[in-house]
């Protein structure tokens, strides 16, 4: 009985979170949101993850993670507000060394 319960509650976890994936949006530029229920961490936890996948997207590709829009999303009339996070960024290459002029 008690490992149906749990499963039973790891299912209905499993639904708290939704993100849109990484969509193209225009030239080297991305767009990522996701949403977390209040028992999964909620906004600061969408937050975390979305810059954590967005940085990891960029890297994986040998260029620099670049903010353009970061903002919180969600329902503002919940007490539980923000439940989500977008991101729209680019990947661009890393910023050359300068050379000392010695």
């Amino acid at each position: 009985m008690r490992l149906k319960i749990l499963l039973c509650a790891a299912i209905s976890l499993a639904g708290c979170a939704t993100t849109t994936g990484i969509v193209p949006v225009g030239p080297n530029t991305y767009l990522l949101s996701e949403m977390r229920a209040p028992a999964l961490g909620g906004g600061p936890e969408a937050q975390r993850a979305v810059l954590a996948e967005a940085t990891a997207f960029c890297t994986t590709r040998g260029l620099t993670f670049v903010p353009i829009f970061l903002r919180p999303d969600g329902d503002p009339t919940t007490p539980y507000y923000p439940t989500a996070y977008d991101a729209t960024f680019r990947c661009q290459p890393p910023p050359k060394p300068r050379r000392s002029q010695d």
